[in-house]
C-alpha cells in the first residue's frame, strides 16, 4: 500500500478546489448568457418592429424583409448605410418551414437530404 505524504494530499486537494471553481465558474458564465438571451429576446419581443429574415449578399451586405407596424419592407443593409428597396405585400411572403410547425427528427431530415442527392 503506497502512503501518500502531506504534500501529496495538498496537491490533490488544491487540484480538486481548482476544478470545483472552474466548473462553477463556468455554470455561472452559462446561466448568465441564458438570463441576458432571455432578458433582450423579451426586451425586444412584442414590438412594431420585427426583422422576419435576413440574406448575406456580400461579406458586409444583407437584405432584409422587415415588419414595421402592418407594413411589410425590402431593405438592403451595408456597413454604414440601409436603403429601402421596395414594399412588399403580406400574401407575396412565403412562411418559412420553422413557423409552418414543420418539425422533422434528424432520420427524417438525413432522407430528405438523400433524396435531393438523388435527384
Amino acid at each position: 500500500m503506497m502512503l501518500l505524504t502531506t504534500d501529496a494530499l495538498s496537491g490533490i486537494a488544491q487540484f480538486i478546489t481548482v476544478l470545483i471553481l472552474f466548473v462553477a465558474v463556468l455554470w455561472v458564465t452559462w446561466a448568465v448568457t441564458k438570463w441576458t438571451a432571455g432578458y433582450q429576446k423579451g426586451k425586444w419581443a412584442g414590438g412594431n418592429i420585427e426583422m422576419l429574415e435576413s440574406v448575406r449578399i456580400a461579406s458586409d451586405k444583407y437584405v432584409q424583409i422587415i415588419r414595421v407596424a402592418d407594413k411589410y419592407l425590402a431593405v438592403a443593409v451595408a456597413k454604414d448605410t440601409v436603403t429601402f428597396l421596395a414594399e412588399l405585400d403580406e400574401s407575396a411572403l412565403m412562411p418559412r418551414a420553422d413557423e409552418a410547425g414543420v418539425k422533422m427528427n434528424f432520420q427524417e431530415l438525413l432522407e430528405k437530404v438523400r433524396e435531393k442527392k438523388k435527384e
